[in-house]
């Protein structure tokens, strides 16, 4: 039976239908999905290394301001309670803080009431250049001890400390941060010159020192790990400065 031309083209495309795709469609299709499916991938991978990145500065920033904010408190609370509060300051020194003790660009050691309990502490903040049992150094390291009757260089020392890792070493030489990690101003907002540095155990430094009305800490973090996002390493720079109250 011969077919009409419309039924003719009709049973030809369905068999054309029928037949699915041929190989050279299949290749463009998965072509095209690899393509759309790299894109997505990319994204993501994108989007993960920014976030690693993100967590990696916050974390810098989050120590930098902790350490920071503590030297303040530290700071704030030098001197406290002196010996003017006193009617025999010599009969109790563990009672009586001598403020600043030491000072130099990278250590301050000082006494005071710094955990606001009605105690004096003897405060070491000092810059620890190696440890060869510690590789978050170059670091920063805070430790207080209860002060005892003894003088202000015989205090104990503490075997626990808080650490600030990382941390870019201070100075204004080749590879240091540009700055020192304390500088010292007085009344009026000029610097102190304790040149290496200065302690209350002679009257040149006891002079020096009591000049010293303004700490201004600044503090640079520099990774050991490279930053996802940029390939370089992440780094941050925080200043403070802090008033002494005595």
């Amino acid at each position: 039976m011969k077919l009409s031309p419309s039924t003719a083209g009709l049973r030809n495309a369905t068999k054309r239908v029928s037949a699915g795709f041929t190989l050279l469609e299949l290749l463009i299709s998965l072509l095209v999905l690899a393509i759309v499916t790299g894109a997505v991938f990319e994204q993501i991978n994108l989007m993960q290394k920014r976030s690693s990145s993100e967590a990696m500065k916050l974390d810098l920033n989050q120590q930098a301001r902790e350490f920071l904010d503590q030297t303040v408190r530290d700071l704030h609370m030098a001197g406290y309670p002196g010996p003017t509060m006193y009617s025999n300051p010599l009969a109790s020194p563990s009672k009586v803080a001598a403020g600043l003790v030491s000072v130099s660009p990278t250590q301050i050691l000082l006494e005071g009431d710094v955990n606001n309990d009605g105690s004096v502490y003897s405060v070491n903040i000092s810059y620890v250049a190696n440890d060869p049992n510690d590789p978050a150094c170059p670091c920063v390291r805070r430790s207080a001890v209860p002060k005892i009757d003894a003088d202000s260089f015989s205090q104990p020392t503490s075997p626990s400390y808080t650490e600030t890792e990382h941390v870019l070493p201070p100075g204004t030489g080749i590879g240091q941060s540009g700055e020192d990690l304390f500088a010292y101003y007085d009344q009026k907002g000029d610097p102190v010159d304790i040149g290496l540095g200065a302690d209350i155990s002679t009257d040149d430094g006891k002079g020096k020192i009591a000049l010293i009305k303004t700490v201004k800490i600044n503090l640079s973090l520099l990774t050991n790990q490279r930053d996802p996002d940029s390939g370089g390493y992440a780094r941050t720079a925080m200043s403070a400065t802090s008033r002494l109250n005595y």
